[in-house]
C-alpha cells in the first residue's frame, strides 16, 4: 500500500495550519541583549536581525521564533501585553525590551562668544 499521498496530504495540512497560526501575533519591535533586533508585523512573520525566523505557535498566549542561533519566546499576559525573552548559544538568555525611537536631536545651542 502506497502511503505517499497520505503523507503529502498530512504535510500540506500541517504547513497550512502553521501559516494560519500566526494570525493573532501582534506587531512587535523589540531589542534583546547581544544586539538582537526582533520585529514582526501583525500576524507574522517574525524577523531576527532582518532574517525571517521559523515561527511556532504553542497556544494563543505563547509563540517561539527560531533563527540566527537563538530562540525568541513570545508570551502574553492576561491583558494582552507581550513579554519577549531570548535564549542563545552557550546559555545566553535575557529579557527583550520595546525598541525606543531615538529622540530627535535638539538643535545645537548657540555658542557664547567669549567676552574679553
Amino acid at each position: 500500500m502506497n502511503r505517499l499521498p497520505l503523507v503529502l496530504a498530512t504535510l500540506l495540512a500541517t504547513l497550512l495550519a502553521s501559516n494560519a497560526q500566526a494570525v493573532s501575533l501582534p506587531e512587535l519591535d523589540v531589542t534583546c541583549p547581544t544586539d538582537l533586533a526582533v520585529r514582526s508585523q501583525a500576524g507574522g512573520p517574525v524577523f531576527i536581525n532582518g532574517k525571517q525566523a521559523t515561527l511556532s505557535k504553542f497556544s494563543e498566549q505563547y509563540y517561539e521564533a527560531k533563527g540566527e542561533g537563538v530562540t525568541i519566546s513570545i508570551s502574553f499576559e492576561a491583558d494582552g501585553t507581550p513579554s519577549v525573552t531570548y535564549t542563545g548559544r552557550h546559555g545566553a538568555n535575557g529579557v527583550c525590551s520595546k525598541r525606543e525611537e531615538s529622540p530627535e536631536q535638539a538643535p545645537p545651542a548657540e555658542q557664547a562668544t567669549p567676552q574679553g
